[in-house]
């Protein structure tokens, strides 16, 4: 018998089989789409750490809207945003939909038996064409076929304040006139943060701000069951209760230890607390590469002595003894806790307790 296929897909912002713990969001959207202008959730920021699924529910957004007939203009992230969008995005789109967008006029004829004609094409969107005016004429032909425009930027904070501004202007004057047009950005909260105290993001700061936070574990029981039935094996109670438990609430997990759990089980009908037990060495390394390494990225020094301090404790530690290890006041020490809450590494775990805040960062601060 051939084998089957995975079901899992753990790549960052590869759309699962299953969506776990996102419906409401997604039902509310699409509530938004229905109504019409207006609509509170047709301007979108989405924020939360690596691995929650900010990528993929984007995803998910502009299947919703693809499904009503609308045009999706996934922007171009990072600098160059909007000289990819005035050059090749808005020009490519209208050339396809607008039936305006070429004009032929006769420049010369000639006379014989059967005739002849010469023709020169005019472009009617060169690429000096403003992105207001391109943006505008595409939401007024997807208007005219009972549609809309949905744009959508991932990594919001990587996008320049200026172009960013530029592109909230040409947005707010659609969405004045009541223009079938909506928005949904998504990033690391840290970063949007800084974003949104930029001049010029008043945009983004009347947006809908949603955190997606962990998953409950029964969502990701739940999720875990219905893609391993679906691909036409079986997991054990106890195995699902494990990838619960390793997984910690985030969909980048489900998905890792799910992918894992498969492989180790082999060509067996049913996947074992035992399959899924054995991927945690392959979590906490992907998660050392994939999510820590790139979070600590630029801590500085003091921060990151804090957080080995931290890491010596089996669960939250004490301000005060983090202080006493470090050798520092504890008003310095509560300085330093306080950026790192600000970086969204360490949380408050209690009276006096801090705890880190992504899954396995203890594990990987102990390895370096």
């Amino acid at each position: 018998m051939p084998r089957r296929g995975n079901p899992f897909r753990p790549s960052f912002g590869a759309s699962p089989r299953v969506l776990a713990g996102r419906g409401d969001l997604v039902e509310e959207f699409d509530t938004a789409l229905d109504e019409g202008p207006g609509s509170p959730m047709r301007s979108v920021l989405l924020s939360g750490p690596r691995g929650m699924g900010k990528t993929v529910v984007l995803n998910e957004l502009e299947d919703r809207a693809r499904a009503r007939g609308w045009h999706v203009i996934r922007l171009p992230e990072g600098p160059g945003l909007l000289v990819e969008l005035e050059r090749s995005v808005l020009p490519a789109l209208l050339a396809e939909h607008d039936p305006a967008a070429e004009q032929r006029r006769v420049t010369g004829g000639g006379i014989s038996a059967v005739g002849s004609l010469t023709t020169e094409t005019t472009d009617t969107y060169p690429v000096d064409q403003s992105v207001s005016t391109m943006l505008a004429r595409l939401v007024q032909i997807a208007e005219s076929h009972g549609s809309g425009v949905l744009l959508t930027l991932d990594e919001v904070q990587a996008a320049p304040i200026e172009e960013v501004a530029r592109l909230a202007s040409a947005y707010q004057h659609l969405v004045r006139d009541e223009r079938e047009v909506a928005f949904v950005g998504a990033g690391l909260p840290s970063g949007i943060g800084t974003l949104l105290d930029q001049q010029g993001s008043t945009f983004l700061r009347r947006a809908e701000r949603v955190d997606l936070g962990p998953l409950r574990e029964e969502e990701v029981r739940d999720a875990a069951v219905q893609t391993v039935r679906a691909a036409g094996r079986v997991i054990s109670a106890e195995a699902t209760e494990r990838l619960g438990a390793i997984a910690h609430g985030y969909p980048y997990l489900l998905q890792l230890v799910g992918y894992q759990a498969w492989r180790a089980a082999g060509d067996a009908e049913v996947i074992t607390h035992g399959d899924v037990a054995s991927t945690l060495p392959v979590v906490v390394d992907r998660m050392s590469r994939l999510v820590h390494t790139p979070a600590l990225r630029g801590v500085p020094q003091g921060q990151l002595d804090y957080l080995e301090a931290m890491a010596l404790d089996d669960g939250p530690s004490s301000t005060g003894e983090v202080a006493e290890r470090l050798g520092v006041s504890k008003q310095h020490g509560g300085v330093i806790r306080g950026r790192l809450m600000d970086r969204e590494l360490i949380v408050p775990a209690g009276h006096g307790l801090v705890d880190v805040a992504l899954p396995y960062l203890r594990e990987h601060l102990r390895r370096r």
